[in-house]
């Protein structure tokens, strides 16, 4: 099956040339690599053997991600996906390309993400694994409504399938857009195939899309909306409480009280708060407490 990477990037972009050397390096390689610049001023210079294409005007991964499978056109089979950021294990490649063969109804194949630091160094935090597996699409897309487990990058999907349902949209915000092709190609009815032998190195750092709680809570609201119509209403209605509870720890790392107890009051009126959310609004009102707020780092161990 021939294999098409999709690599988007703005500069400044530090990683890039390990991401791509762990891509080179996969046996089989693939088959074709494209990078997808998204509007870096000045443009990006990418040495070895990959198509670098330029957009003059930065759209986002969504829009990038689009690019670059126009790009690969009708002759690609499989789109693999990497993020200028992250790395490929040796061995990834391959196990996915196996499991899709010994699945061929799955759309998709999904690895697991080890959680790395800036200087590449485990951060200790888990990112839980899907079970290993065949996983009927009506299930999944409850898991990955209520909490999104795949990484991006350690992702390969069959062309013609994600075609068939849009390819990548910007309906929703990045860095929710992921999840919405997930979660159209699960609505769509194509089941997906776990491989933890499939792992990548995903990488943590301060400026990563997902370091900004207010705006990745805001993005999650817009997805849980749009894919309402795929879980209960019991599970609708704790997610939307969960990200507003989100938006308000957000708001307060940002300083933006009031926003931060308006959060909290929708909250509130959505999901019965529990003690530690009160004791939270409590902290909100009171200066002395609240300029203490939202200073832990946003992922646990």
């Amino acid at each position: 099956m021939s294999v098409g990477v999709i690599v988007p990037v703005r500069a400044p972009a530090p990683w890039l040339g390990e991401a791509l050397a762990a891509i080179r390096a996969q046996e089989p390689a693939p088959d074709r690599v494209v990078v997808v610049d998204d509007g870096s001023e000045p443009a990006l210079v990418v040495a070895g053997p990959v198509e670098l294409i330029r957009r003059d005007r930065s759209g986002g991964p969504a829009t990038a991600r689009q690019a670059g499978l126009d790009a690969l056109g009708e002759g690609v089979e499989l789109i693999a996906l990497c993020d200028a950021d992250d790395r490929w294990c040796p061995g990834k490649l391959a196990a996915q390309l196996a499991a899709l063969d010994a699945h061929p109804d799955a759309a998709l194949c999904v690895g697991r993400a080890r959680v790395v630091g800036s200087a590449g160094a485990p951060t200790g935090e888990a990112w839980e694994p899907l079970a290993p597996g065949r996983h009927e699409p009506s299930r999944l897309a409850r898991t990955v409504y209520e909490c999104n487990p795949v990484a991006t990058s350690a992702v390969v999907v069959r062309a013609e399938a994600l075609r068939a349902v849009g390819g990548f949209q910007t309906d929703v915000p990045p860095p929710c857009e992921d999840a919405d092709t997930w979660l159209r190609l699960l609505a769509a009815g194509h089941p997906a195939v776990s491989e933890p032998a499939a792992e990548v190195a995903y990488r943590r750092h301060p400026g990563g899309l997902t370091a900004d709680i207010a705006a990745l809570a805001e993005a999650q609201l817009a997805l849980h909306e749009r894919h309402a119509g795929l879980v209960d209403a019991g599970t609708r209605v704790q997610a939307e409480a969960r990200d507003l509870r989100a938006l308000a720890r957000g708001r307060a790392s940002q300083r933006r009280y009031g926003e931060a107890r308006e959060a909290l009051r929708r909250a509130a009126g959505v999901s019965a708060p529990s003690p530690a959310d009160r004791a939270y609004a409590v902290a909100l009102a009171l200066p002395g407490l609240r300029a203490a707020l939202g200073r832990r780092a946003p992922y646990r161990a």
